[in-house]
């Protein structure tokens, strides 16, 4: 497998590559007023996984910049050749790319420019008369090696070139990159007999399922589902995977051949980095802009990714829980760590591994385990209990209230996917965790808001006598405070200051917030922004004076039901201390959410920063005339990450 730059991991690499490929194709469809968009949204971490890291390939052999077209196969056309070249040579030990899905050409062309083996130059070549960079790839064009024909050819093809392969005993392997349109061929199933007749494990077909095709949803047009026992029927070995999760695209690629070919299917989102796509669904096919205005829409959208890497040139950090957890408690033996069956995907794995005679898998059984932590915690070890925060306290409320609280013991409850942060639905997003747990004497209640909440939450926790509830972030984390300015408990971080309009926020909120905090400046809103992780106890003296002195009143934001919360907590205080001024609170209105995407969930639910915007409006008593476009660029938290095991 290729490795990247000494200096940044392959995963980060791929992951750099795949928002290059979004960014150049979608200004490759503005330039030409149209292109196949879906399929680079939707494909853009397969290709970069193949490239990066999967594929075994020497260097291209072939020009940075493509030689025009240099006409069909036949007698005496020597100078024609294929653009397998810059796939790099031949060889026993390299391995071959076959590409099927030839209308992902442009996708194919974008992963070349970035891995270096084609210049941008040859890009702006695409669809052009005389080039061989064509619409829809060929043989003869930059990284085809075969002509896939109408769909459905291809596999056939590579199966012939794994079965020659094979016979010569090279130890190169082929992979072949499909779309799941073409399980509706029957050619493709007589190639997957063929495969598994011959015992070619040889071969890697890795297939973007991303439900759609020209006529719109596929399920709607000709359903290919269930894809994975059908293909298991035809003597295939099958992973599923999260098509824009690098390291899940990445592992079967490690799995020893065992007489199987390999099919990996790659579920994706065919809008995944281009939210404006929603709005096309569910003709996703191939982009036609519709007029100049919405040309214009998707022009803003280009400028913002090329302009940001990230919302605010932050940092993005992975899994910062499970590696600051395995470092925290290096040297605190009384620390043991307790699961309830979702070890991987509460980030509790790593430390699994580094201290084995310290962790408990307890199972489903999340009575028992709330239990058994206040044994140990009454014997002088510290549990830290790790799983879906509903799991923590809906299920096991009894437990909780006379095992842990009422004894006032020092358990610490890690409750991840709070809120709206899966797309798990009703079932799984804690949406009313701060208002029951406030309930609880003796608790403690703390939110990460970024990746340094998540590194010093655990100091914090561990200073407290009695149980300490964290509703706690993983998967890709944005840093929003500075490492030297950690968590401190019962304090909150002032983010703006100002006297027109007080705003409090907590958690994946805050960084909503700050999305839109340059545009009410521009507007000339002096907003004071301070950004809660304590919740109980809610005494703050920082708060109080923030909440005496807005001028025109306050504005809570969170990602939680506003009944109990911090609306509620912010309420109470006012009121407490006799302060008189109007309170605007945004978060679930006394609702139940649905399963959807973080970015989906906050915008229906008013969580976002265009929600913010319109409450300060209806604060101050007058428009600020501030739009979507005027907000700094939303950071989309892809459903399925390469920094999480699951979408949950």
């Amino acid at each position: 497998m290729q490795t990247s730059p000494q200096d940044k991991s392959w995963q980060d690499e791929a992951r750099r590559v795949a928002n290059a490929i979004r960014t150049r194709a979608l200004e490759h469809t503005i330039k030409n007023n149209g292109g196949y968009l879906s399929q680079a949204a939707s494909s853009a971490e397969i290709l970069a996984t193949l490239y990066t890291h999967v594929m075994k390939l020497g260097p291209s052999i072939s020009p940075q910049i493509p030689e025009p077209f240099l006409g069909v196969p036949a007698i005496g056309n020597t100078r024609y050749t294929t653009g397998a070249g810059y796939n790099g040579p031949k060889g026993a030990d390299y391995d071959r790319f076959i590409v099927s899905a030839v209308h992902y050409a442009v996708v194919i062309y974008t992963a070349l420019v970035e891995t270096g083996r084609m210049a941008p130059e040859g890009l702006a070549q695409f669809n052009q008369d005389g080039s061989s960079v064509e619409m829809i790839g060929a043989e003869h064009s930059p990284g085809h090696e075969v002509t896939a024909g109408s769909l459905g050819q291809a596999i056939s093809q590579a199966a012939g070139i794994a079965f020659a392969r094979k016979k010569r005993h090279e130890s190169g392997r082929v992979w072949v990159f499909m779309s799941d349109g073409e399980f509706q061929i029957g050619q493709v199933w007589e190639a997957f007999q063929t495969l598994a007749f011959h015992h070619l494990d040889n071969i890697g077909v890795y297939v973007d399922v991303n439900g759609q095709q020209c006529d719109g949803k596929m399920d709607t047009v000709m359903n290919i589902e269930p894809l994975q026992q059908k293909l298991e029927a035809f003597g295939a070995r099958v992973v599923r995977v999260d098509a824009h999760d690098v390291d899940a695209l990445a592992a079967p690629a490690d799995l020893v051949p065992d007489g199987r070919p390999l099919v990996v299917l790659a579920y994706s989102n065919p809008c995944q980095g281009f939210p404006i796509l929603e709005a096309r669904r569910p003709k996703l096919h191939y982009i036609r802009f519709n007029d100049n205005s919405e040309k214009t829409q998707y022009q803003t959208l280009l400028n913002q990714m090329q302009t940001h890497e990230t919302p605010n040139k932050v940092e993005i950090l992975t899994q910062v829980h499970a590696k600051n957890l395995v470092r925290w408690a290096k040297d605190k033996p009384e620390v043991l760590v307790l699961s309830g069956d979702l070890t991987s995907s509460v980030e509790a794995n790593l430390f699994k591994d580094a201290y084995p005679d310290r962790f408990l898998s307890m199972g489903i059984a999340e009575q028992n385990m709330l239990s058994f932590a206040g044994g140990l915690a009454r014997e002088g070890f510290t549990p830290f209990l790790h799983t879906f925060a509903v799991f923590l306290y809906r299920r096991p409320l009894d437990q909780l209230a006379m095992s842990v609280c009422y004894p006032n013991l020092p358990v610490r409850l890690i409750g991840f996917l709070p809120g709206i942060t899966t797309p798990g639905g009703a079932t799984h997003q804690a949406t009313d965790d701060i208002a029951i747990l406030r309930t609880l004497p003796n608790m403690t209640i703390l939110e990460c808001g970024d990746a340094t909440d998540v590194e010093s939450v655990l100091d914090v926790a561990q200073s407290v006598t009695g149980p300490v509830y964290v509703r706690m972030l993983r998967g890709e984390i944005p840093r929003l405070f500075p490492q030297s300015e950690p968590m401190k408990l019962g304090q909150a971080r002032v983010l703006g200051t100002g006297s027109d309009v007080t705003l409090l926020s907590s958690g994946i909120c805050t960084e909503e917030a700050l999305r839109a905090a340059g545009a009410l400046r521009g507007r000339g809103v002096e907003v004071q922004h301070l950004h809660i992780s304590t919740h109980k106890p809610f005494n703050d003296q920082l708060v109080l004076d923030a909440l005496r002195r807005s001028r025109n009143g306050v504005i809570t934001m969170e990602n939680h039901t506003i009944v109990g919360g911090l609306g509620t907590a912010v309420a109470e205080m006012m009121v407490e201390h006799g302060i008189s001024k109007r309170l605007v609170r945004l978060g679930l209105q006394d609702t139940y959410a649905h399963g959807a995407s973080r970015s989906f969930l906050m915008r229906k639910y008013g969580l976002d920063a265009l929600a913010l915007v319109q409450a300060v409006q209806s604060l101050l008593g007058r428009p600020l005339k501030i739009s979507e476009e005027d907000l700094q660029v939303v950071r989309i938290e892809a459903v399925h990450s390469a920094a999480k095991v699951e979408a949950l």
